[in-house]
């Protein structure tokens, strides 16, 4: 059986294809944006500037059904609150409802409780990489035994398997430490931007936003935990957190580096370690190339040097490229 081969090195670099992305993916999804307690409930408003991205969240009162969610021009945008406690936002009023779009998911997150876990920190910061180049190292663990020594130490790597749904993934890894609860070590991976973490008594996310770059993109991290804030308890998942998240970003601008300079282009992927990188990958394909031929057909936006071609790896997809 045949390897499948990972996207092309210019879907890392290329404007064009970051602007298709834009279009293809970013307006027309549900991305997961926080746990309702991350928002006060005295409808001051909570302004988000990531880039080619801003919209501010607004909660009136102790009523989930208050939070809402408005464009930079007032427009009100579509959400989504979880029955635990999960807030998902989108873009378009044309993407799919909620569980049709993530089929399974509330079922999956119906046995935590996430109200219960107090928003504690908040981190933004810009990364020198394409946010696909983060997804990538996300979505497996053959590095973690060298890479991220601490989490291996908790996480058994030889034990890691991700487990992929329609548009997100399950991670799974046995630990010989003591959980918290039966659900403590649920990692999950949301196409095509954003992950939940929930370990040690917390909750670590981040969402990769594109900007106009496509070597950078701009990091939001978002912490929450159970203990009273007057103990140390916090600030050493959020110690141990970070210094997985700091692993993560040094690998990921060595990475692009390497994209930028021609040194790699195209490899293979192993299916049974690395799933989730082939799964997350085809969805972002299969998407771009359904906007591409829309517009194709259409001749709608569509630059005329704007070509489709065959991969050099004879893969069984095009890549788009100028």
């Amino acid at each position: 059986m045949s390897c499948p081969n990972t996207l092309p090195a210019s879907w890392y670099t290329s404007q064009a294809i970051a602007g298709l992305e834009r279009r293809a993916i970013f307006d027309k999804t549900w991305i997961y944006l926080g746990v309702i307690t991350r928002w006060s409930a005295d409808g001051e408003d909570c302004f988000y500037d990531m880039g080619q991205f801003k919209f501010t969240v607004r909660r009136e009162s102790e009523d989930w059904k208050s939070i809402q969610v408005f464009t930079s021009d007032g427009t009100e945008m579509r959400r989504h609150i979880t029955q635990t406690g999960l807030v998902f936002i989108t873009f378009s009023n044309s993407t799919p409802a909620f569980n049709e779009y993530f089929p399974g998911l509330e079922e999956l997150l119906s046995t935590v409780d996430f109200t219960a876990f107090p928003f504690r920190r908040t981190l933004k910061y810009t990364g020198k990489y394409n946010w696909k180049t983060l997804m990538d190292g996300f979505q497996e663990c053959l590095h973690c035994s060298y890479a991220h020594p601490s989490f291996s130490k908790v996480y058994a790597p030889t034990t890691y398997k991700v487990l992929n749904e329609q548009h997100f993934s399950r991670h799974l890894a046995e630990t010989d430490c003591k959980r918290d609860s039966p659900s403590d070590g649920l990692f999950l991976y949301f196409f095509p931007n954003s992950t939940l973490n929930l370990y040690g008594g917390g909750i670590s996310s981040f969402r990769t936003w594109p900007t106009d770059d496509p070597s950078q993109t701009i990091m939001q991290f978002d912490y929450y935990h159970k203990s009273p804030v007057e103990t140390q308890e916090f600030e050493n998942y959020y110690k141990f957190a970070r210094t997985v998240a700091t692993e993560d970003n040094d690998l990921c601008e060595m990475a692009q580096m390497n994209l930028k300079v021609g040194i790699y282009t195209e490899g293979t992927l192993n299916p049974n370690k690395e799933n989730g990188v082939i799964h997350y990958q085809k969805r972002v394909l299969e998407m771009c190339l359904a906007d591409y031929s829309k517009r194709r057909a259409e001749r709608v936006g569509f630059e005329p040097g704007f070509e489709c071609q065959r991969s050099s790896c004879r893969r069984d997809y095009l890549a788009l490229s100028h």
